[in-house]
């Protein structure tokens, strides 16, 4: 009898091993998996995504908002700019998918078994979401460590009662909001949960005033902001959002949660391929789960789908347009959604989620083959270039030789066409700053005092019509110089030359002689 629980003792170690084997060879996966998707677009992407290059330069002025979002999300892509480079804003984009990882399985830890957590935390890379949009690092990237964090701490101070959690909880959600005002349908989710469960009864302890307390004071220096500019971001929102109806504003709304199913094809096929037995458990037999353990699952599937949900619904009864895009951080416990469906069984939930993980592992070794090609070689397939396949470089360049040839000051800042003016400045040294087209408001760092004494250079599209910069046209004794370059596309050696016009406002004291 001895010799047999001996037995059993050994195959419970090699089990126990060969399990923290897989574990680290797992994690070993995943951090290369995270290095490539950093490594390669900065390698192979002859330009920054749109977002990334407006990121850059309003963050380089370190204001508390900008004409279009809270300041959180520029600031940190400014930081790893100037900390790595080119392979800075791709860095955070990845950092910010891990960390939404690894925040997920800490809430998983919580609320379901250990394995179903780790697994459930895995299979978030199977959302499209998480896979390719992390290229372009954006407000809506930026809010996925944010919202796993504040689920974690919500639970945390649900289930603890202890003050210090429901501080965090607040702390987490005025960051959120310095981030993107779309965490507000988050904040509602769950101000929605405490009503809708026995959690409501915690409306009558500190600790929900407490985080509103913290919540305010963390986004108070940005609400000053809002109210000293007129409110920029939200005028900015609303015409967006009237922009974005497809055939009427409701039927935006109802596309909207048709791209959130849609973007969870990939973990749907991934379960039905690894023949995954998912089944709701059940209130009583051998599946059942304590009164704790349902309360777990409930608040994983109410906060899961809510906020979609309730933007959907507010798409529907204000009519107004929502973004795809805009559902990108609300899906962090799909994953956990759907490991909480897999059978408790160890045996039976080893054999499923080793399927599960292998499909995984060939999903994103296909995906990032897939994601290299498309850098390397997608303008040529496509026969045009996407906002990744732009001469940055050359721009760059001619904007910083041309502005030597004609003034002995440094270039203080680049104007015009937003895209081309914010491309060229992310790439040139200091970098200088960018003055938004149309409207002075857009560009608070810049100011008449300023452009007469340093002047400008606005650049356009060859053909296209000059852009209005009312500082610039207003500025008097600046001196004028203008041009065209013809840049050649590194990717597409036989499309025509990018063209490019170029208005150089130099202040007397800097001027070259011709």
């Amino acid at each position: 009898m001895i010799f047999i629980k001996k037995i059993r003792a050994g195959r419970t170690m090699t089990e126990s091993i060969l399990t923290r084997r897989q574990a680290l060879a797992g994690l070993a996966g995943l951090l290369a998996y995270f290095s490539l998707w950093a490594a390669l677009p900065a390698a192979l992407a002859a330009s920054f995504p749109l977002d990334v290059v407006e990121g850059i330069y309003w963050g380089h002025e370190w204001q508390w908002g900008y004409y279009k979002h809270p300041p959180l999300s520029s600031w940190l892509l400014y930081v790893f700019f100037r900390c790595f480079g080119a392979l800075g804003p791709y860095l955070l984009g990845q950092l910010c998918v891990a960390l939404a990882l690894w925040l997920t399985w800490r809430l998983g830890r919580r609320v379901l078994e250990p394995p179903q957590a780790a697994l459930g935390s895995a299979l978030l890379l199977a959302v499209f979401y998480y896979t390719l949009p992390s290229l372009e690092f954006n407000h809506n990237l930026a809010q996925l460590p944010v919202w796993a964090g504040f689920l974690w701490a919500f639970h945390v101070a649900l289930t603890e009662r202890n003050p210090a959690f429901w501080l965090l909880l607040g702390a987490l959600a005025g960051l959120g909001l310095m981030v993107k005002y779309s965490v507000a349908v988050l904040l509602a989710a769950a101000g929605l949960f405490m009503l809708a469960t026995p959690a409501r009864r915690l409306l009558r302890t500190p600790g929900p005033w407490l985080a509103l307390a913290a919540a305010a004071l963390v986004f108070s220096p940005h609400a000053l902001w809002l109210a000293q500019h007129d409110w920029l971001p939200f005028v900015y929102a609303h015409e967006r959002a009237l922009e974005a109806g497809h055939g009427g504003e409701r039927g935006s709304a109802l596309n909207f949660l048709g791209a959130q199913a849609a973007s969870h094809a990939p973990l749907a096929l991934l379960a039905l391929l690894a023949r995954a037995r998912l089944r709701w458990p059940a209130a009583g037999g051998a599946d059942s789960r304590p009164r704790r353990a349902r309360e777990d699952l409930l608040f994983v599937w109410f906060m899961g789908l809510a906020p979609a949900l309730l933007l959907t619904l507010a798409g529907l009864a204000l009519g107004v347009g929502l973004h795809d895009q805009w559902g990108m951080p609300m899906w962090g416990l799909s994953g956990l959604m759907l490991a909480s469906l897999l059978p408790r069984d160890p045996q039976a939930l080893a054999r499923q989620g080793r399927r599960l993980l292998a499909g995984l592992a060939v999903w994103l070794a296909a995906l990032t083959a897939a994601m290299a090609a498309l850098l390397a070689w997608g303008a040529q397939w496509r026969g045009k270039p996407s906002r990744m396949d732009w001469p940055q470089a050359a721009l760059a360049q001619a904007v910083q030789a041309q502005w030597q040839a004609l003034s002995r000051c440094p270039l203080d800042s680049v104007s015009g066409d937003g895209w081309l003016s914010g491309l060229a400045a992310s790439a040139l040294p200091g970098p200088p700053s960018v003055m938004v087209e149309d409207d002075p408001a857009y560009s608070p760092w810049m100011n008449a005092r300023r452009v007469q004494r340093c002047g400008s250079l606005m650049l356009w599209p060859g053909g296209g019509k000059t852009p209005s910069a009312p500082l610039l046209e207003e500025a008097r004794g600046l001196a004028v110089r203008e041009g065209q370059w013809q840049l050649p596309w590194g990717k597409l050696p036989g499309r025509e030359p990018l063209r490019v016009r170029w208005r150089a406002y130099i202040p007397p004291a800097c001027l070259k002689q011709d």
